[in-house]
């Protein structure tokens, strides 16, 4: 099936934002600088929280710690990415599972890209913000909160790798995969777009109504619990230990072997099987 001309107007996109209560209208851009500051430029022009911009090439895209890269590749049959943002109302609690949220919704809409394709794919979540197909990471996610014309916003940034096959890769990149790689075929850009909104909208609304439900199912799919880890502090403090857990905050429990740490920002560096 050709991909429609803009994302916006794909039957996929249509329908999930039609039957969401959270998002909507949607811009789609073929490149932007990036989609946060897209968003968060329409938001100060008044634009009502909700609005979800997607671009298929970023080329100044940011992370976390300030981390700065460029989404601006070719897959074999058009951009090899897709960043997207959507933009919310701050919530009065809880606000910091948002990402934890998001994880599980990028990972329900690959998991659904790998049925529609025929193949079972192995998706994990890598606390605190990165999706994992086979081991190997596929997706960035990045919130930002800000007070944007008056309003307290979060900025709901995920940078998406859909299909970098064939596509040369190097450094930190070099251990990365795409979701076309994991399902052996090419994948639907509009079909993972409308599976993602669809579900983060479900994900988010069980964080409002029961934040617990959502840490249980985050903690069944992280793959970081469990694990001996290496973790980066935000002044660069080194912590290993063995991730035993997710509190309710969303932190993650290291066990050092002599105390237990709760690591609310920080980069897990290093992944490896208990005990090895």
């Amino acid at each position: 099936m050709a991909q429609a001309e803009s994302l916006a107007d794909a039957p996929a996109v249509r329908s999930a934002l039609a039957a969401s209560p959270t998002f909507g209208p949607l811009e789609h851009h073929q490149r932007v600088g990036s989609t946060n500051d897209v968003a968060r430029s329409r938001l100060a022009e008044m634009a009502e929280p909700g609005l979800v911009v997607v671009a298929d090439r970023q080329t100044a895209g940011r992370g976390r710690a300030g981390r700065s890269w460029t989404d601006d590749l070719d897959g074999p049959e058009g951009p090899a990415n897709l960043a997207v943002t959507a933009t919310l109302s701050a919530p009065d609690q809880n606000a910091e599972l948002t990402s934890l949220a998001t994880g599980l919704a990028v990972a329900d809409a690959f998991a659904a890209a790998g049925a529609a394709g025929g193949r079972e794919v192995e998706v994990g979540l890598k606390w605190p913000n990165d999706v994992l197909l086979g081991g190997r990471k596929a997706a960035g996610i990045l919130i930002e909160r800000h007070a944007v014309a008056g309003r307290d916003v979060l900025l709901i940034g995920c940078g998406l790798d859909l299909d970098w096959r064939g596509v040369a890769r190097a450094g930190e990149a070099a251990g990365w995969t795409s979701l076309a790689e994991a399902v052996g075929a090419r994948v639907d850009r509009a079909e993972v777009l409308g599976t993602l909104i669809t579900a983060l909208t479900r994900h988010l609304g069980v964080l409002a109504r029961d934040p617990q439900a959502l840490l249980a199912t985050y903690r069944t799919r992280c793959v970081t619990i469990g694990s001996d880890v290496d973790v980066q502090l935000p002044r660069g403090e080194p912590l290993s230990g063995t991730a035993v857990g997710v509190d309710d905050r969303g932190r993650l429990v290291v066990d050092t072997g002599r105390e237990r740490i709760e690591v609310l920002v920080g980069d897990v560096t290093h992944v490896r099987p208990a005990g090895s």
